[in-house]
Formats: C-alpha cells, sequence, structure tokens
C-alpha cells in the first residue's frame, strides 16, 4: 500500500478527522517496526507537517498492486474494451446537475488514441475530466461511462475487465 499526502491534503481534512488521522498515525507507524517508521514518528511529534509531504510505504501485495495500478484510457483502448468513436458521457454532481438541469454531459466520444477529448483537452485519465467538468476532485471511473453494446457501463466496469486480463 503507498500513501501519499502532503499538507494541503492534510489541511483540507475535516478538523475532527485530521486530528483523529493524526492522532492514528504514530501508533500505527510505530507498529511497523522501521528506523523509517521510528524517525518519522519522531518527526511528526517534534514539527508540523506545513510544507513537508508524507509518504507512507508498506510492501503491497500483488493483488493490492493489481487494484491500485494506474491504468489509462488509452490502455482500454489497446486492449479492445474501448473503441475510436464510442459514445461517453460525464454524471455530474448532484449540485452541478442542478445548475445545469441535466444530470449529464453527452456528446463526448473516444479518440483514435482512445483518450477522450473535451474542449480542445486530451484526458487519458478519467478522473480529470470529471473534475474539470464538475469543478472539483471527483473519481472518473465512477462517473464516466461509455456507451458498449447499445448499453452505458461505467468506466470502473472496464477497468475491472482490463485488470483481470492485465493483472
Amino acid at each position: 500500500m503507498y500513501i501519499h499526502l502532503n499538507d494541503s491534503d492534510i489541511s483540507q481534512m475535516p478538523e475532527r478527522l485530521r486530528h483523529l488521522f493524526l492522532e492514528w498515525l504514530p501508533e500505527h507507524l510505530k507498529t511497523k517496526n522501521s528506523s523509517f517508521s521510528q524517525g518519522l514518528v519522531h518527526k511528526l511529534s517534534q514539527t508540523e507537517l506545513s510544507s513537508k509531504q508524507l509518504h507512507i510505504f508498506e510492501s503491497p501485495t500483488q493483488e493490492e498492486n493489481a487494484e491500485h495500478s494506474q491504468v489509462r484510457l488509452s490502455q482500454l483502448f489497446d486492449a479492445g474494451i474501448t473503441n475510436q468513436g464510442m459514445s461517453v458521457r460525464v454524471k455530474l454532481k448532484r449540485e452541478v446537475a442542478k445548475k445545469l438541469q441535466r444530470d449529464y454531459i453527452n456528446g463526448l466520444e473516444i479518440s483514435v488514441k482512445g483518450t477522450i477529448v473535451y474542449n480542445g483537452e486530451e484526458f487519458d485519465k478519467p478522473s480529470p475530466l470529471a473534475a474539470k467538468i464538475n469543478g472539483g476532485a471527483i473519481n472518473g471511473w465512477e462517473y464516466i461511462e461509455v456507451k458498449k453494446d447499445d448499453k452505458w457501463v461505467r468506466l470502473e466496469e472496464l477497468r475491472k475487465i482490463w485488470r483481470k486480463t492485465n493483472g
């Protein structure tokens, strides 16, 4: 497992969650019995996290590697899971949907490279596209759908297919 948090991530946590996280972290790291963990616990107890990045490493299992590996849209395309010209739509978050009076942004499609182009910008990862459309961080694998065999399918489902054959 790999966790990467910077000071901005931690400062954006709700206060109660941040407090619980910073209490939990040193105890969790102590159980790892590594000099890295002990050094980090010491640093955390003596300094603030401002302008620092916090990395936590554990040896990932092969299953975790496959489950958390970065998958690009072009990889789905190269594997034949998506095809050029397939229709794509992006689900809108509730507040954005209310404002725009619709649930989806339609009219997108898979490009010749297997990516999605929106407003002249090419996206090979779904989350930046979904975030751009929704105005904030969002999981594009859950919010973007492709029309496959006349049914709308979430990219998450297509990524699972890719991982089964490539993991």
